[in-house]
This record gives C-alpha cells, structure tokens and sequence, in this order.
C-alpha cells in the first residue's frame, strides 16, 4: 500500500526480502484523519497483542522473510518482533536491515535519537515511515521513531496528533534530510537476499523493480545476471546429488558463463570436468577392447573436448581411429 504526501515526494515503501513488503504501509499506511491527537502512551505487552492482526505470529515461515516481521512492527507487536528478528539472523546474520531494526527495538530511543526535540503536528497523509524518511533519513527508523514518542501501534497515527520530534544541527531545528531513495532500498534488499541463497525472492524482488521502472539498468542487470547464475549453480548441485553428472556440469557451466568465479561452481565444475574425463575414458577402453570402435572414439572426443591435454585418451583415440581405418580397408 502506498501513501503520497503533497509535502513529501518520495513514497516511503520499502520492498523487503520475499514480499517486498511496502513499508510505507504505517511505517507505513496512510494517517487516520480526526480532530484530536491520540494519546502518547508507551506501549506495554498486552497493548501490542491487543493491536495484532489476526493469526500474525513469529512463525519459522515468518523468521525467514523480513516482510511479516515489518508487518509486525508497523502494528506494534514489538516483542514478537524482536524475537523474529533475533531468529531471522540466525539464518541470515549479515542482513544490515534486520541488524538495524533489531538494534532499534534493543536500544533507548532516546540513546539513538537525542534527547532534544521539539513538536510536530502529524497532518493528513502523513506517516511515520515519511515523517522518519523526511526528518531522520531512513523510512526504516519509525521503529524508533514510535518507541521514542510512546507509540503503542505505528499505523495508527492520527492527524493532528503531535509528536516529539528530534531535532539536529546547532541551532536545534529538525531539518529534512536525505532520504534514502526507494530504489537503493530494494536494490539492498535484493542484494541480502542473494547473498543469503532466497534466489526465488530475488527474482521476485527484480521483477517487481524492473516493472516499477526507475530503478539503474546496468546495477539491475547485473543482480538479474546473478540471480540466474546461483539458480543454475543450485540446479548443478542438486543434479549431481541425483548422481546425473553431465547435467549437472551443464548446469554448472551455465551458471558460471552468467557468473565467472562463481563457488562453489568453479571448484566443483573442475572436480565434474575430471571425473568425466576418467569415466569416458574408462567406458571407451571396455568399448575399444570389444572392437565397438565408433562408441570408443565418441567417448575419447567427448574426454578430449574437456581435457585436450588428456593423452591416454589422445594414444587410444589415435589407436581406434587406425584400427577402424584399417577394417574400412578390408572391407
């Protein structure tokens, strides 16, 4: 879901990990309009499950995806929120987006934001998410952003409300600052999930970008290609554990053309390309000894197209090839 905010261009939405999950949703979803302020209360336990949507749990489907443990936090369910990104990084610890929102329910607010702040009254259409993007950065920090004002449920807003805001620079004053743009966001997001082997989320997450429009070629290119590769080298690897060894050397091959350097591949392609040479090699003897000349010399060219150095294959081909010669004669 996505909000708009004449004072604010940039939609805070955020697609993260396999739902690509718009954090723009309250964080994120647009203000609840009224005239009065909703009251600032720290939220307890019972608040925050009171706030849940039905059946959302930090269940094992939910510690590997960032999407639902948003959607958790954006209804204030902070401490199930905390426990699933605890177990999300067991999975995946390099993801700076679960580090950061892990550390932002860990630390004080008010140890992250600065103690100084001054008052902000939330108008129509705006949102935590597009208020920390504008003031802070980073759509990402309504996390703290809630903590630091009490907030029991971020989506829950109302306009006219008035929040604690923390203010920056010598004379005070909240200054909008950069955000960090939707597109380098998901390009991130993208990037963690590739790296953590979700390659069908990736792709997912590609797609939608490419869709959307915006985002830089060359860099999307680039994560397609990668993304493609690690699904071949994924293909290679469960091949050969299926014992069907010259598809998985294609497959490794493939992978390896989209993406040169590639490991496991290139080790395991080298380890392939020899135990082929030797089985083609072996099979072509048993082959060359029953006078099957034309199955043997199949098998050598095969060995030698992967090893054109392997020289037991090159004499015994040289062989076969005079001996068929030979027999061509008598007949």
């Amino acid at each position: 879901m996505m909000t708009f905010n004449k004072h604010w261009a940039i939609v805070p939405t955020l697609f993260v990990a396999a739902t690509l999950i718009a954090v723009g949703g309250c964080a994120g979803v647009g203000v609840e309009t009224g005239a009065g302020a909703a009251p600032t209360v720290e939220p307890t336990a019972a608040m925050a499950e009171q706030s849940a949507p039905a059946g959302a749990e930090s269940s094992g489907a939910a510690v590997r995806e960032l999407g639902p443990i948003i959607d958790m936090l954006e209804n204030g369910q902070y401490q199930a929120a905390q426990r699933a990104l605890q177990a999300y990084l067991q999975h995946d610890p390099r993801s700076a987006v679960a580090k950061g929102l892990l550390r932002q329910l860990e630390t004080d607010p008010v140890q992250l934001l600065g103690a100084a702040h001054q008052p902000y009254e939330v108008r129509p259409g705006d949102t935590l998410g597009g208020i920390a993007a504008r003031y802070l950065g980073d759509p990402l920090r309504f996390v703290a952003l809630a903590r630091y004002n009490g907030i029991a449920r971020p989506k829950a807003l109302v306009a006219g409300q008035v929040l604690k805001l923390p203010v920056s620079g010598k004379a005070g004053v909240a200054e909008p600052q950069a955000a960090i743009p939707l597109q380098e966001v998901t390009l991130q997001a993208i990037e963690e999930d590739l790296a953590a082997g979700r390659i069908a989320v990736a792709q997912a997450g590609i797609a939608r970008l490419r869709a959307a429009g915006g985002a830089p070629t060359a860099r999307l290119e680039a994560l397609s290609l990668r993304a493609r590769a690690l699904e071949r080298q994924a293909r290679g690897l469960a091949l050969l554990e299926a014992g069907r060894v010259e598809e998985a050397l294609e497959a490794l091959e493939q992978a390896l053309r989209d993406a040169p350097g590639l490991e496991p591949a290139t080790r395991r392609r080298a380890e392939l390309r020899q135990r082929l040479v030797r089985d083609y090699h072996e099979a072509a003897v048993v082959h060359f000894r029953n006078q099957r000349l034309d199955q043997a010399i199949e098998l050598w060219d095969k060995a030698l197209a992967l090893d054109p150095g392997f020289e037991p294959a090159r004499g015994y081909r040289t062989r076969a090839l005079e001996l068929r010669r030979r027999l061509d004669a008598l007949e």
